[in-house]
């Protein structure tokens, strides 16, 4: 089949989710068009230059806790990129040349590749993480609910084929049957399948991103880290100001480095995004997390937390994270106890047999 992957690029969790699907694709013969951008423009283009790969701009929206902030999104000075509406038309001559007409296209969160589809009226088939909470009866969190999801995704994302989410744990609520959703075990990255964790001394992996809502500067986070002097906290994170105490080691922001810093990690303090919780669960790595303020974190932290692999909370303290520190054991034996978090990581096997087996097209592979 010709396929047009489109992949979201706030971060790298898309990308790594979306690299073994591209992969199996082309195992299987498939041609493959890339639409991304940001960070899955830089990823795809370092890691796949072979593959054409249409570089698109998408809006900037803002939330609160309830839904979408249509003001702060009206605002965003990003949404006003010079060029983004001739690099749409760009991309779907690139396609128009390549293919013709593509047989379907995926969407990885990415809406610039569902105005594909339906521009050149193809099946379109959502493969993220936000999809189940269109798809089932998800109750509130903490002041935060699920329609900042449904609203961006009924937004963009009005009509599929088929929507299909990845979940790193079992989804057991009411269905909604407006938006059938399929879901599909975790998907892990290729570099990270097959690794097992070194055994656990006192390093921790630390991964704080700019966007991060901590209530805390670093120099206050560095201060905590201080007061453990028995453990070496490695630091993913943007503070070329602060002068980090003798326990902490900055980290350069690198893909390899951080999977390879989290294989040897006691435990991992990081923000509570769907990916990052995937890898550390696969390695069986205690997390302390500290959700942004939107649902979907809020959500990942209260499932690890109640299910008692990790904890989280919006600051970090001597207090909380001595707690943290005292019970790592107690969270490796729940990690392996649990029965609402998956223990099997082949979401991209899953969902690659769908494609084989045209469940999502009439056209032949």
């Amino acid at each position: 089949m010709k396929i047009v992957l489109g992949v979201c690029g706030f971060g790298y969790g898309h990308s790594v989710r979306q690299r073994p699907i591209l992969e199996g694709l082309i195992a299987h013969g498939h041609s493959v068009i890339l639409v991304t951008n940001d960070s899955s423009y830089q990823f795809f283009s370092t890691y796949y230059p072979q593959v054409t790969n249409a570089r698109v701009y998408v809006p900037v929206m803002h939330t609160t806790p309830r839904g979408l902030d249509f003001a702060a999104t009206a605002a965003d000075p990003r949404n006003e990129q010079p060029g983004a509406n001739a690099a749409f038309w760009n991309a779907c001559g690139l396609i128009e040349r390549e293919f013709g007409v593509p047989d379907l296209v995926i969407s990885d969160y990415d809406m610039v590749s569902a105005q594909m589809a339906y521009l050149f009226g193809v099946p379109l088939v959502t493969l993220d993480q936000q999809s189940k909470f269109l798809g089932y009866d998800f109750p509130d969190v903490g002041g935060f609910n699920p329609n900042e999801h449904r609203m961006r995704l009924g937004y963009f994302f009005p009509k599929a084929q088929a929507r299909v989410a990845t979940s790193f744990f079992k989804v057991n609520y009411d269905t909604r049957t407006a938006y059938p959703v399929t879901i599909i075990p975790p998907i892990i990255g290729k570099d990270v399948q097959g690794q097992t964790a070194l055994p656990p001394g006192k390093q921790v992996t630390v991964y704080l991103s700019n966007a991060s809502h901590i209530q805390q500067s670093v120099d206050e986070v560095f201060a905590v880290f201080s007061r453990f002097p028995d453990y070496t906290f490695h630091c993913f994170m943007d503070a070329p100001n602060v002068q980090p105490p003798a326990n902490v080691i900055r980290q350069p922001n690198g893909r390899a480095a951080f999977i390879a810093c989290l294989r040897q990690s006691s435990a991992v303090i990081a923000t509570a995004g769907h990916n990052l919780i995937t890898e550390s669960l696969y390695l069986e790595v205690p997390l302390f997390l500290l959700p942004f303020d939107h649902y979907e974190q809020q959500l990942n932290a209260q499932v690890i937390t109640q299910e008692g692999v990790g904890t989280a909370a919006s600051m970090v303290t001597v207090d909380n994270l001595s707690a943290f520190f005292a019970n790592l054991d107690g969270y490796r034996q729940r990690r392996r106890e649990s029965e609402h978090i998956y223990t099997r990581f082949d979401g991209d096997e899953v969902f690659l047999a769908l494609v084989e087996a045209a469940t999502f097209s009439h056209a032949s592979p």
